[in-house]
């Protein structure tokens, strides 16, 4: 600090001492008496003003370098300082595009106010980096945004496209089956009625899509209610059967109560149990046997499948149920691992998780555990 004779001293040795020990400070340091007077300043803060001394301000209440708006911000919070005696932390900006960050703490002596001691931080290229940021941030969320919507416009546009011709199969394969166009043997008519239970399911699901991106901007709302397993089960496996005789899969079931219910969505059920069977059949090696199994403890459902495919190894079944993970590329297959997320999404959303176990015999198990009941006090949605 600058201490000469000519400069203002303080009745109080503290402040005066205070004055050496802040004098190669990196900040500027500033103090000042009880009075809001100058004492003295370091060299940092003569700096920051582009003061060469402190000799036109030492016994002054006001600085000359400031302009009138910032010392009457100071002076303000100075007085505030005096009066409720505790710390107070501001910002100034000054007429040389500085952005100034100000700490002014009281000096006090047996509990009476003797001065205080502010410390000046530069802090102008801090924020402009914090700016640059702010706005790259913003730029990024923006362009996150577009890309979205874009996304939520391409989905329901492709789900508005496929319920036309969706609608027009479920309608030819009705007239079908009531013989308008002749008569089918047993076998035909069972094929028809898989196609159309197949056709029926995918119209309930774009129909789903369709009020998702409607209703809820791409939220699915779960709807409960009660329901046998066993007969969702064998709806699925009905429709999914030719498409394993296709592969040559056998598919066995094992349960110990057929009567089973539980609370769930039906729909977003059914379409877990779809993706595990199909990809129970696709991946599993031709003319083996798909083992489907329903187990009850009496507070949660377990059911699985268990096929004959390739070894997963324990990186592969920890991230198996990631967003666009899939095991397609052990077989050379087309997948973009949206199944298994989803199925998992959904198996979460009812208070149950998803399983995976594999064995280097080549033996794989899928599977998951839900509550029977449900207990959820508001209304659940899903964000896939």
């Amino acid at each position: 600090m600058k201490t000469a004779d000519n400069l203002y001293k303080s009745k109080n040795p503290d402040l005066n001492c205070a004055s050496k020990i802040f004098e190669d400070f990196p900040d500027g340091v500033v103090i000042k008496d009880k009075n809001l007077r100058y004492i003295s300043a370091n060299k940092s803060y003569c700096s920051l003003f582009l003061m060469g001394n402190t000799d036109s301000l030492t016994g002054n209440i006001k600085n000359k370098y400031l302009t009138d708006k910032n010392i009457r911000l100071i002076s303000d919070a100075d007085n505030q300082v005096k009066n409720e005696m505790r710390p107070l932390n501001y910002i100034i900006n000054t007429e040389t595009d500085k952005i100034l960050n100000i700490t002014s703490c009281p000096v006090l002596a047996d509990r009476n106010f003797c001065g205080l001691i502010s410390v000046v931080k530069d802090i102008t290229q801090e924020e402009i980096i914090k700016e640059k940021f702010v706005n790259k941030h913003f730029k990024y969320m923006n362009a996150e945004k577009r890309l979205q919507a874009q996304r939520e416009t391409f989905v329901a546009s492709i789900g508005h496209d496929l319920k036309n011709p969706t609608i027009a199969q479920i309608r030819g394969l009705e007239l079908l089956l009531k013989g308008a166009f002749g008569n089918f043997n047993t076998e035909q008519k069972e094929i028809l009625e898989m196609v159309l239970d197949s056709c029926r399911y995918m119209n309930g699901m774009l129909s789903s899509l369709l009020s998702t991106y409607r209703n809820y901007g791409g939220a699915i709302k779960l709807n409960f209610d009660e329901f046998n397993f066993i007969s969702l089960l064998n709806e699925c496996i009905s429709e999914m059967l030719y498409v394993a005789k296709d592969k040559g899969i056998s598919i066995t079931t094992e349960y110990e109560n057929p009567g089973i219910t539980i609370c769930a969505d039906r729909v977003q059920i059914k379409r877990v149990i779809m993706n595990l069977l199909s990809n129970g059949i696709k991946y599993a090696f031709k003319d083996t046997e798909l083992q489907l199994k329903v187990a009850y403890d009496g507070s949660f459902l377990f059911f699985q499948f268990e096929n004959q495919s390739p070894y997963l190894t324990e990186e592969k079944q920890r991230t198996i149920f990631a967003r666009y993970v899939s095991y397609s590329g052990i077989n050379k297959e087309l997948g973009i691992g949206l199944g298994l997320y989803a199925s998992n999404k959904i198996i979460k959303s009812h208070s149950g998780e998803m399983f995976v176990q594999s064995s280097k015999e080549n033996r794989n198990i899928f599977g998951f555990k839900i509550p029977v009941e449900q207990h959820q006090e508001s209304e659940v949605e899903i964000c896939l």
